[in-house]
């Protein structure tokens, strides 16, 4: 029996995707560096320190890894303070999931004071039972461990959640930790890389209880 629903937030929840690209834009801009669009493929769903180095090895950056995770973050917050909005269909799914009891939580590779300025700017805190960053398991995706902790905090079984998700890496984090998964494929990368996941939609809105039901009786 599915009990929980599981979120990724960059590209599921909110439309960051675009804005952390523009992030990394403009901090390499600051350096007179040109940004290489297959870098993208790579770092989508990586952690903040994976995604941190990969960014320094890729385009030779002399800075630490701790100096490029807080510029990267005081760019991102300011270009959210204009430019932050929900993917439509978001809240109404939640407000089903939660009228038909469902747990509901949010695991994110994101730092938890990015995760929490989104909760906060967005009124999206009471919907979620438990809340996991990337900051508090010792490996980021493709591994499980993000989805294994929280399925943990929530005390269910892995095999009783489903997680949405839309990078390449997140699916197979999900998989890995031996949950249901659907997902919502980033348009800028291959869609034949989302294979694994359960079910593949175009668009959250398309996602509902039904959907989710379905995935359980699926799995018998």
């Amino acid at each position: 029996m599915i009990k929980a629903v599981i979120f990724d937030m960059d590209g599921v929840m909110i439309d960051s995707e675009p804005i952390w690209e523009k992030t990394e834009r403009i901090l390499l801009k600051r350096r007179g560096i040109n940004y290489e669009a297959t870098y993208r493929e790579k770092i989508v769903g990586l952690n903040q320190r994976d995604s941190a180095l990969l960014l320094k090895e890729t385009f030779g950056l002399p800075e630490s890894i701790e100096e490029l995770i807080e510029e990267r973050i005081s760019i991102l917050l300011d270009l959210y303070k204009k430019e932050l909005k929900p993917i439509p269909g978001l809240i109404y799914l939640l407000e089903q999931l939660k009228e038909k009891g469902f747990l509901i939580a949010l695991a994110s590779s994101s730092p938890l004071r990015v995760i929490n300025f989104v909760l906060d700017k967005l009124s999206l805190k009471d919907f979620f039972s438990t809340v996991v960053s990337g900051e508090m398991v010792e490996r980021g995706k493709p591994y499980p461990d993000i989805y294994l902790y929280a399925a943990d905090k929530l005390k269910v079984m892995p095999k009783e959640c489903v997680v949405i998700e839309d990078s390449i890496n997140g699916v197979r984090a999900a998989k890995s930790a031996g949950m249901r998964c659907i997902a919502i494929p980033d348009k800028r990368l291959p869609l034949d890389k989302f294979m694994e996941a359960d079910v593949i939609v175009d668009k959250l809105s398309e996602v509902d209880v039904c959907l989710i039901n379905s995935l359980d009786e699926a799995g018998k």
